[in-house]
């Protein structure tokens, strides 16, 4: 009975983190998106550039909150863990970027749709799976 008590809690733990992991998401995906849409409408960049650069900027708010809310992992040191969040960031920066890129050029659709189905993939797999395990150890 106890086992099955430590389960569930445990169960409804984990949920609560992807939640708060996917909330931040839509918090960084948001901050992401405005920096994309500004970098090439308002400057003209190249769509990739400007993806990537709205990529980056998700990154580091998602770092943020990942840290202090979603994970709550402050026993270790803030650099440790940035620099593997660089790590992951970077593979998923390639990842949205390249695969924007793809969807764009293949299926000649608008970049922003691309974008937006790209980075879903990537965040409730790739994302969650590294920062929860690699970055934050949880």
């Amino acid at each position: 009975m106890v086992r099955s008590i430590l389960q569930k809690e445990n169960i409804s733990r984990n949920i609560n983190k992807f939640l708060r992991f996917q909330l931040t998401a839509i918090m960084a995906t948001a901050i992401d998106f405005l920096i994309t849409f500004f970098l090439k409408e308002k400057y003209h960049l190249y769509y990739a550039w400007a993806v990537a650069g709205g990529a980056g900027a998700g990154a580091f708010t998602a770092f943020t909150i990942n840290r202090y809310w979603v994970f709550r992992s402050l026993q270790k040191h803030p650099l440790e863990q940035g620099f593997r969040y660089l790590l992951v960031a970077s593979g998923s920066v390639v990842l949205n970027t390249f695969g924007t890129y793809l969807f764009t050029e293949s299926f000649h659709i608008p970049y922003l749709v691309s974008k937006a189905i790209i980075a879903l993939v990537i965040g409730f797999t790739y994302s969650y799976y590294l920062s929860k395990r690699f970055v934050f150890h949880v």
